[in-house]
């Protein structure tokens, strides 16, 4: 049989309340509330632009949840073709749509979503927006590799250079308790200009030898955990470099987050459902250590 190669990414799983008012909900409790609604048969169906997304699938499990997010694709078919032949419409029923599904699971210990990729059903910004509810925003923030992390995180390492690529907020709403001006600025900038993307270079003066010439401040570091975690960031190159050893150590916090990859024999063009989950549980098992390094130890105290 054919085979392909499927993707899974880790995400950290985070609810905020929106509402100064709201009683403090967990992404858990956010997902056992879904889970609710779909055993008693209720709709589970959100409209996030042009497409309508609803749970397909899901149950509990003892660690937490697994399922499936479908997305309805309702404008523009696409038509049948072979190649150098005729093409026609796509035949559907009046009340049937296109349907991507994009299979998940999600850990309540770290509170890690793990979800297959698949940008045709959805990405993780509109997977936070699904999972988000009334006063309750949720957002998805990648995992990035713990080696990446702990040279960033490094009192000794300083950053040389950043380069960003951030795209424009769509839910205000998560970006109310912004900690640094830095990140104020972008937001003023994106909301205040209808600009689309902000590409944004810094870099320190490499020739120097003076520490704050050198390098950029050192309150940039807490700036970009902050805007990994708030924004839709497409790109975030960073040169960091070591201030006793000066040894440079390239950073990639987007193509370096946390993923796993299996080859799955497809049957006809999807693969069985049961090969999934599987890949699914091998994804965490494989990725225990990378995850404890990155969160710490369940017994211990924790950063944030």
């Amino acid at each position: 049989m054919p085979s392909k190669n499927y993707n899974f990414d880790f995400y950290e799983c985070k609810t905020f309340n929106s509402s100064a008012n709201a009683v403090p909900k967990t992404s858990f409790e956010i997902l056992n509330g879904m889970f609710t609604r779909f055993g008693q048969g209720d709709s589970t169906v959100k409209q996030i632009g042009s497409n309508s997304y609803e749970l397909r699938h899901i149950e509990s499990t003892v660690y937490g949840f697994k399922g499936i997010i479908g997305k309805h694709r309702q404008n523009d078919l696409p038509h049948a073709a072979v190649i150098g032949g005729d093409e026609r419409e796509i035949s559907l029923e009046a009340n049937e749509n296109l349907l991507e599904k994009a299979y998940f699971t999600y850990h309540s210990d770290y509170s890690v979503l793990i979800i297959q990729r698949n940008h045709l059903c959805i990405s993780s910004n509109n997977m936070g927006k699904y999972l988000t509810e009334s006063a309750y925003v949720t957002s998805l923030n990648p995992v990035i590799e713990p080696a990446d992390l702990q040279w960033l995180m490094n009192n000794h390492v300083q950053i040389r250079s950043a380069e960003f690529a951030i795209a424009r907020p769509t839910n205000p709403e998560l970006f109310n308790d912004i900690e640094h001006d830095f990140n104020n600025s972008i937001i003023s900038t994106l909301n205040g200009t209808g600009t689309a993307q902000l590409n944004i270079t810094l870099r320190g003066n490499a020739r120097s030898d003076v520490a704050e010439e050198r390098y950029l401040a050192s309150t940039v570091k807490g700036a970009l955990r902050e805007l990994q975690s708030k924004f839709d960031v497409k790109k975030a190159k960073l040169l960091l470099e070591n201030d006793d050893t000066l040894i440079t150590h390239p950073v990639d916090l987007v193509s370096d987050r946390l993923l796993y990859n299996k080859q799955i024999e497809v049957e006809g063009r999807y693969p069985p459902t049961f090969e999934m989950w599987t890949a699914l549980d091998e994804a965490r098992e494989e990725k225990q250590s990378e995850l404890e390094n990155y969160f710490g130890e369940l017994n211990q105290e924790r950063l944030a």
